[in-house]
């Protein structure tokens, strides 16, 4: 028989349900049996003994356990883990067959769950927790049921967290109104998660939301370190996480240590992912996604929590945020995730500001003693803080800090700090012991005048602090880089340690240099142990210079190849060497210069190179370099500690010249100085064009001096040595000849000088000279000897307005006594020739006297004195004694006029005076006296007395016995006497006494106008007298008392060189002589009779004949006659004292 397969099949499965159902009768028809069956499964599931108040089974139309007043006991039975007031459990019919409870849904009403964590670290919801090992309370876990229930409901539960572990204090913290809904498709699947809840807190309720999956996990999970896998079951969630209105300070009171710092205060909200998952120790959780509202500041990021559940559990928080301002960030933070001195730093230093958390990572532990680390980047803006042992302000400060384990980083800082505008810096901050550190580097910019009062607080180097500090009226700016380190927990703990300083256009004055320094730039590099100049440039009004090199700091600072480059103006560096040490017009132009400066700051070696090819060198009275000939001046030495400089080689060049020589100088108010300067022989002849040595073109010079002074004015300086001029030529404009065969020995002997010998020839002329010179450094006493073979007197009359012998004189006479004696073999002078010339000449207090003046000069002698006032740069004054016998007056005429030509034997006695401080000049200042007497004379050429005779006819008529047109009207003696006042010759007894005839004149002479007004009375006596008496120009002026005498008047008007001559007609005197016309007249008669009278008296002469007719050819009756002539005389020179003129000269 054949069975058919389908029918067999259904036949097995109808043998299995009828034995299902027959077992299913069997375990339902107790009630009793199936709770206990059902209780004692759920028992052993989770591990706890539980108590029901009532119970109630249904089987239709689905197994359904309903318990009531639900109590599960802990592991310590005297304690309660789970209370409910109300269970349902819909079971699932088929592992009942099997008699296995497995639950298909749970609904629990107001459950309560205390979640508790004894002494020992161990929490009472896991197994093996308190029992022993292998105990039956020990198998189960109360959330394996939870997970093996596809569905569970709990509504309005309340959960209460006890942690006892923490030596700190036992903490609480309970769960309230918690509504839960979990499903899962079957079993070993996700379950899906929906939770809320509440808790109570001091601000409000704080709400919970949970919204996920949870899954077994492939391993159990381990509760200590170094302990073996429990049988606590792996489980992991993840979903969504809400948090609002958390209270800060309730969350750190039960996660973290106590006591809670009071900064802990506020509430948040959280939002994020969360997931739960076996770790290397207990669970681990990680909140992702996160973001958070803590009052005012948003943070987003992550957190993670390890550890769970174990002794030790960690936590890591790692998120960004707002803006917020640093103190409320501060008040916000617990006091144990900063350190003391941080928080004591930010008090101290008042340091505040915005801060945004660009990242920041904060992990540690909730141990009683939590290690809390803080790291991240967070961004500052407007923030201030006081830097500095000068508390110095940092204001409107941006950038961006880096927080590490062990140190702070600040970047990209910006803002200001004190007067400096920062635009970029860094700053790190030592967070290790002994306490907290900063190191600081700040760029920008800032006012000069702000940075060198900085540098002149900071800088160690004393003197430069003291230079820095004199500096005034600074304007410019300049970019620098600052940098500062230290401790920050110490007032006087952060201080400067170097710095970067670029000028740019900076200006300032300073008591070092006498000009404004202008226009300064380059780079200075500073720091503690030295201060770095790269090209630091500037000007000094048309002078500019450059520093390079190193100053270096320490106990003794030193200079590294420090170099001052100069090109300056030559009385800005006289100005700044000490006072008097140069004259202002030594040095005039520009000099090159380089300064290299070595060794010890207190006692440097310096070299110094200065080109001298745009200077002008002068040494008064020696050697003037001018502007573009080569020269140079290198000086080699040191600077001691007590300010002495020695210079070891001072040598001047001057292709191919060169001056050698060595000394010292004491610096500061105990001034000295001592120096050697020696030259070879030096060819004048071979000096550059453009070389003046005194205008010595040719010889050889020899210089050898030694220089010893105790005061800065060089003039007082005590100089020993020798100056030697050998086969020397000097030819100057000034002197207008060459001077040759000038030999000059001259020895100094400390303030003063012996001259052995000056010697030399002008032409034919010679002159040699001898002496000494004493106290020249006060009041220089000269003693000289001079002497001459021959000497031309032409060449010491000065020639033009002003001379170089005149402003030598007015500067010997203000400065210096002089005592010369003078002895001169033979002297000219343009016709005159002089022997035995000798005088005194006095210079002193601004007087030139010349006295005990005598010569001879053509058999004649000549003595005198001259007396000049020589006020400086003003005009002199002057007075002239002069007293001459028998000296050749021809000689003299010519030296007046071409017009004068006077022949006889001169003898004269003058004292004039006179000055040039008339607007006039000298003319009309002259006053004096003068006495006139030339003997046995010819008048050959003339202005007046020829005129007179011309008018009288005199040639004609004595033609054939006196030929006047050649040799000229004889005279025994031609006289008078002459008082000047103001610029006027007056006399009342000019007399010229001719064998022809007689002459005689009152009148003056105007020098300054050269204009003449004198009377002249003419009278024929001698051996011609009666032919001349026929002229008709003559007549009788006198009878009765006195015999008349006949006479002829002439008027003499105009300029001396061409005077108008007038005969003046007798008739016009009808009434009587009077002026001037009665002293000529007074005089002629006294000259005609007075010799008569002492020969003869008049009673016992003879009466003469009159004749009065005279040929008609001659005159014309009663008509005046003249001679006239145009040329005028040129007025002296105003500078010169001028020569006595005769006013009367014939």
């Amino acid at each position: 028989m054949t069975v058919r397969p389908r029918t067999l099949l259904l036949s097995l499965l109808a043998i299995l349900l009828l034995v299902m159902v027959m077992a299913s009768l069997s375990f339902l028809s107790d009630p009793d049996y199936a709770k206990k069956l059902i209780l004692s499964q759920v028992e052993q599931q989770i591990g706890r003994k539980i108590e029901v108040g009532q119970a109630h089974l249904e089987i239709i139309p689905k197994i359904r356990l309903e318990l009531s007043q639900v109590v599960i006991r802990d592991l310590d039975p005297s304690r309660v883990f789970f209370r409910a007031k109300h269970m349902d459990l819909v079971l699932r019919m088929t592992p009942l067959w099997r008699l296995q409870v497995v639950g298909k849904r749970l609904k629990v009403e107001e459950p309560q769950v205390e979640l508790r964590r004894d002494r020992a670290g161990h929490w009472n919801f896991l197994s093996g927790a308190g029992g022993e090992v292998g105990s039956t309370q020990a198998e189960g876990n109360p959330l394996a049921l939870v997970l093996r229930i596809r569905e569970t409901t709990v509504t309005n539960g309340e959960v209460t967290i006890v942690d006892e572990f923490r030596q700190d204090g036992i903490r609480s913290l309970q769960v309230r109104t918690l509504d839960a809904i979990m499903s899962t498709a079957s079993k070993g699947l996700a379950v899906d998660v929906r939770l809320s809840a509440t808790i109570p807190a001091t601000l409000g309720v704080s709400s919970l939301s949970l919204v996920g999956k949870v899954t077994q996990a492939d391993r159990s999970v381990k509760v200590a370190p170094d302990g073996p896998v429990g049988n606590v079951p792996g489980v992991q969630f993840e979903g969504a996480a809400e948090a609002l209105n958390v209270d800060l300070r309730q969350v750190a009171d039960f996660f973290g240590p106590r006591p809670v710092s009071e900064t802990m205060s506020g509430s948040a909200n959280l939002l994020g992912r969360v997931r739960l998952a076996p770790g290397v120790v207990g669970y681990d959780m990680v909140l992702s996604d996160m973001t958070a509202n803590v009052q005012r500041m948003s943070l987003k990021g992550q957190a993670s929590l390890s550890g769970l559940i174990t002794a030790q559990p960690t936590f890591s928080l790692t998120f960004s945020s707002s803006p917020v301002d640093l103190g409320e960030l501060l008040d916000r933070l617990p006091a144990e995730w900063l350190r003391p001195q941080l928080r004591t730093v930010v008090t101290e230093r008042k340091i505040g500001g915005t801060i945004e958390v660009v990242t920041a990572t904060v992990s540690g532990t909730t141990t009683p003693e939590p290690r809390v680390s803080v790291t991240g980047e967070f961004r500052v803006h407007r923030g201030n803080a006081l830097i500095g042992r000068d508390r110095i302000p940092a204001q409107n400060v941006s950038g961006t800090v880096i927080v590490e384990p062990d140190r702070i980083r600040v970047t990209d800082l910006t803002g200001r700090y004190g007067s400096m505008r920062v635009s970029g810096g860094t700053a790190a901050v030592s967070l290790t012991k002994p306490g907290p550190a900063l190191d600081l580097e700040l760029s920008g910019d800032m006012a000069a005048a702000d940075l060198i009062a900085r540098l002149a607080r900071i800088v160690r180097l004393k003197r430069f602090a003291n230079v820095l500090a004199d500096l005034r009226e600074v304007q410019g700016d300049a970019l620098l880089t600052y940098r500062m380190a230290g401790p920050l927990d110490s007032p006087d703990g952060l201080s400067f340690i170097g710095g970067e300083f670029v000028a740019r256009d900076v200006s300032f004055r300073t008591t070092v240099v006498p000009e404004r320094v202008v226009g300064l730039k380059g780079r200075v590099l500073v720091s503690p142990e030295r201060w770095e100049f790269d090209k630091l440039a500037g000007r000094m009004g048309q002078s500019q210079f450059e520093v390079q090199g190193i100053v270096t700091a320490g106990a003794e600072s030193t200079f590294r190849g420090l170099t001052v480059q100069l090109r300056a103006e030559a009385a800005h560096l006289v100005r700044m060497l000490p006072e008097g040490t140069v004259s202002s017009t030594a040095l005039q132009g520009t000099i090159g210069a380089t300064v290299s400066l070595s060794g010890l700051t207190n006692a440097p070696q310096f070299k110094a190179v200065m080109e001298l090819k745009d200077t002008e060198l002068t040494v008064p009275g020696v050697m003037r370099k001018p502007v573009g000939t080569p020269a140079s001046l290198q000086v080699e030495g040191n600077l001691s500690r007590d300010s002495l400089l020695s210079a070891d080689r001072i040598e001047l060049t001057i292709p191919p010249v060169r001056l050698a020589g060595k000394g010292s100088m004491r610096l500061g108010k105990k001034f000295g100085v001592d120096a050697t300067f020696v030259s070879g022989p030096i060819d004048l002849a071979k000096l550059p064009p453009g070389i003046e040595s005194g205008g010595i073109k040719a010889g050889t010079l020899e210089v050898s001096l030694d220089v010893k002074g105790k005061q800065r004015d060089w003039k007082t300086w005590q100089i020993n040595g020798w100056v030697a001029i050998t086969d020397g030529q000097i030819t100057t404009q000034d002197l207008g000849h060459t001077v040759k065969d000038l030999y000059v020995r001259l020895k100094l002997v400390r303030n003063g000088a012996d001259l052995k010998r000056l010697a030399f020839r002008i032409k034919d002329n010679d002159l040699r000279l001898s002496g000494s010179i004493r106290n020249w450094h006060e009041t220089p006493a000269i003693t000289l000897k001079a002497e001459s073979s021959k000497l031309d007197f032409d060449l010491l009359i000065p020639k033009g307005g002003r001379s170089p012998l005149r402003d030598f004189l007015e500067t010997l006479a203000s400065t210096s006594r002089l005592v010369a004696t003078v002895g001169i073999d033979r002297g000219v002078y343009q016709q005159f020739t002089f022997t035995e010339v000798s005088c005194r000449v006095n210079i002193r207090d601004g007087v030139l006297d010349v006295d005990r003046l005598n010569g001879q000069s053509d058999g004649g002698r000549l003595a005198g004195r001259l007396v000049v006032r020589l006020p400086r740069e003003k005009p002199a004054e002057a007075e002239v004694s002069v007293r001459i016998d028998g000296v050749p007056f021809l000689k003299l005429s010519q030296l007046m006029s071409e017009k004068h030509l006077v022949s006889g034997e001169l003898s004269a006695t003058a004292t004039v005076q006179g000055h040039g401080r008339h607007p006039r000049g000298v003319l009309p200042t002259l006053n004096g006296k003068v006495e006139l007497l030339i003997k046995q004379g010819r008048v050959q050429k003339g202005t007046i007395v020829p005129k007179i005779v011309m008018l009288l006819n005199l040639p004609m008529l004595l033609q054939g016995k006196i030929d006047l047109a050649r040799d000229g009207m004889p005279f025994d003696k031609m006289a008078g006497t002459f008082s000047l006042k103001d610029g006027v010759l007056f006399s009342e007894n000019m007399v010229v006494d001719s064998p022809v005839i007689k002459i005689t004149g009152a009148g003056s002479y105007d020098l300054t106008t050269d204009q003449l007004d004198v009377i002249y009375a003419a009278s024929p006596l001698g051996a011609y007298s009666q032919l001349l008496k026929s002229i008709p120009l003559f007549g009788k002026l006198f009878a009765g008392e006195r015999k008349g005498i006949d006479t002829a008047l002439f008027a003499v008007k105009g300029s001396l060189e061409g005077p108008k001559v007038t005969y003046l007609p007798l008739k016009s005197f009808a009434t009587g002589l009077t002026g001037l016309a009665q002293l000529a007249v007074d005089v002629l008669k006294n000259t005609i009779l007075l010799p008569k009278e002492l020969i003869a008296p008049a009673d016992e002469r003879a009466p003469e004949p009159a004749t009065d007719q005279a040929p008609p050819s001659l005159v014309k009756e009663n008509a005046p006659s003249s001679v006239e002539t145009d040329h005028v005389a040129p007025p002296p020179q105003v500078d010169q004292v001028p020569q006595p003129t005769a006013p009367s000269s014939p």
